[in-house]
């Protein structure tokens, strides 16, 4: 939470970064909260379920800061707010004031469909609804649009974004929550200006970062296959449906970018949602120097950590990834990734 004693200039801007997993979102988001008007907070979409889970559950839902989100200094004023205004009890009814279709099926994962059938079922039908929404003509989705649940949970977002800016004095809220279904929930139906940035990274790098938990002497082929679709499949269904966001509301970002050329990639953000100059290169987190991780309710683990941000690129595919797997993400993902500017050789 800042320190600063200045208020915000008016409605904040929400930031959401749609991409991958993998693609260096954690790094983007870090970077851009030491920014002194920017706030990150993480995974957004999973606010509530870190809320339900506790002790019972397989992990204990935590804030980076390593409290409970209702013990958070942060998160725990942030929804003292939001209980008072909304007569939501959080920890009795973490889902009953929804702001995405997260819900405990994402905590029993492979196993929801017999753990929590309904809340599975639910979550599908969904996201089916969902897709069938946006991806329809635009004449047949006033006929589609029925039953549209992401219309109150982009209302709540953005109520909990202008809180989560308020708290913390700053202009600007960043949600890494990467889903492209999620990106156009919010930037369809929030009550405050929403900015996109699509991340993407090397599908080389990016594969080599999902198969790598891989034992030595294990099968390769399938899991690099099944890797090298998977990111064109989420690529694509992220540019199909970032095609109904506005062009000045919409920034395609490189991963290789943001560590080649820190400086100039962060001052082209800035300026894109709307923002001052300012060197979060050479920067640490705070005046007090204090974790970059900040109070982050969801993501990748670094965010427990208090290390030091590291800005370089990741090349570890170049050693791990053999002639056989190059040739298979060179086949398969290959015509994407040189459209999206990261270019495969042959």
């Amino acid at each position: 939470m800042s320190d600063s004693t200045s208020q915000t200039t008016g409605n904040p801007t929400y930031i959401y970064i749609a991409g991958r997993g993998h693609s260096g979102s954690t790094l983007l988001t870090l970077l851009l909260a030491r920014h002194p008007r920017v706030v990150a907070v993480g995974e957004l979409a999973n606010l509530p379920l870190q809320v339900a889970r506790d002790e019972t559950t397989k992990w204990v839902g935590r804030c980076s800061c390593g409290e409970r989100p209702m013990d958070c200094p942060m998160w725990g004023e942030v929804l003292r707010r939001i209980e008072a205004s909304t007569g939501t009890d959080f920890l009795a009814k973490p889902f009953s004031w929804r702001i995405s279709d997260i819900g405990m099926e994402e905590e029993y994962r492979n196993r929801a469909p017999v753990r929590a059938p309904w809340v599975w079922l639910r979550n599908r039908l969904w996201r089916v609804l969902r897709y069938a929404q946006y991806y329809a003509p635009r004449w047949l989705r006033p006929l589609l649009g029925f039953y549209r649940p992401q219309r109150r949970w982009g209302e709540n977002r953005s109520r909990l974004a202008a809180e989560i800016a308020d708290v913390n004095s700053v202009d600007a809220v960043v949600d890494a929550s990467k889903d492209p279904l999620d990106m156009l929930d919010v930037y369809q139906n929030a009550t405050i200006p929403v900015k996109i940035i699509l991340l993407t990274r090397d599908a080389r790098g990016n594969i080599w970062s999902m198969i790598k938990k891989i034992k030595p002497g294990e099968p390769r082929k399938g899991p690099v296959t099944r890797a090298s679709h998977d990111w064109v499949k989420v690529n694509r269904r992220i540019w199909r449906l970032a095609r109904q966001v506005p062009k000045a509301d919409c920034l395609h970002v490189r991963y290789e970018d943001v560590c080649r050329d820190p400086e100039g990639t962060m001052r082209k953000l800035f300026e894109f949602v709307g923002l001052e100059p300012h060197d979060v290169v050479s920067s640490q987190a705070g005046d007090g120097g204090e974790s970059d991780q900040g109070h982050t309710i969801g993501g990748n683990k670094i965010r427990f950590t208090s290390e030091k941000l590291n800005i370089s690129e990741d090349f570890r595919w170049r050693e791990n990834l053999t002639a056989d797997d190059l040739a298979i993400v060179r086949d398969v993902a290959g015509p994407m990734s040189n459209a999206l500017g990261h270019e495969i050789e042959d």
